[in-house]
Order: C-alpha cells, then structure tokens, then sequence
C-alpha cells in the first residue's frame, strides 16, 4: 500500500470536512422546513450564488487540485465571501435576489484573478 503524503491527507480532510458541512445542511433545512419555517429568499438565493461561483471557481482550476494550498485558498475565499454576505444580509434586510448576480460576477473575476496570482504559471 503506497504512503500518503500531507498534501494527500489534507485534500482528503478538506473533502470529508466538505461533505460533513453538506449532510449538515441538507438535515438543517429539512428540519428547518418541516417545522413550518420560512426561508428567506435572499438566504436561499445567497446559497445558491455561492454554491455556483464556487463550483465554477474550482472546476475553472482543476489543474490546481493536487495542491492542498489551493484547497485553503478556496476554503478562505468561501470564508470571507460568507462573513461579507451574513453582514450584508443582515445590515440591509430588504437586500434583493436578484442583486446577487452582478456581484457574484464580479467576484468571481476577483476569485479567478486571486487564484491566478498565487498558482498560475510565473513565465
């Protein structure tokens, strides 16, 4: 059986981390829901928008996945996108869905022009 290096085991943590914070979710809103509470479409939405810029984030930069630095990248950009957005939403409760689209363009050139800089070619 080969030996598993560091960048292997933290690739590995970072995806059982990923799907444990998933099945957390999916159980959260279904309980959630099922005792008669409403969602507010700005969260959902929120939801939806980082799952798709990060989803294209990564799949844009597959080249990249062998690198654990890479997944920590990722893991701090969804960090701070989040802990923006929870502040936004709660500082302005009247914040629009459709809002989110030309602000998750721009972050993800913003996401795309981070990631080139710390794991693009250097020629």
């Amino acid at each position: 059986m080969s030996e598993m290096t560091f960048g292997k085991i933290v690739q590995r943590l970072f995806m059982y981390v990923g799907i444990a914070l998933a099945v957390l979710v999916v159980f959260a809103v279904v309980i959630v829901l099922s005792r008669g509470a409403r969602i507010p479409s700005e969260w959902l939405a929120l939801a939806v928008y980082t799952a798709g810029l990060f989803w294209v984030a990564i799949k844009q930069s597959r080249e990249y996945w062998h690198r654990p630095s890479f997944w920590l990248a990722i893991s701090g950009l969804l960090v701070v996108h989040l802990l923006a957005f929870v502040a936004i939403l709660r500082a302005y409760p009247k914040w629009h869905a459709i809002w989110f689209i030309p602000v998750v363009v721009v972050e993800g050139g913003l996401f795309g022009a981070i990631l080139y800089i710390l794991f693009g070619d250097r020629r």
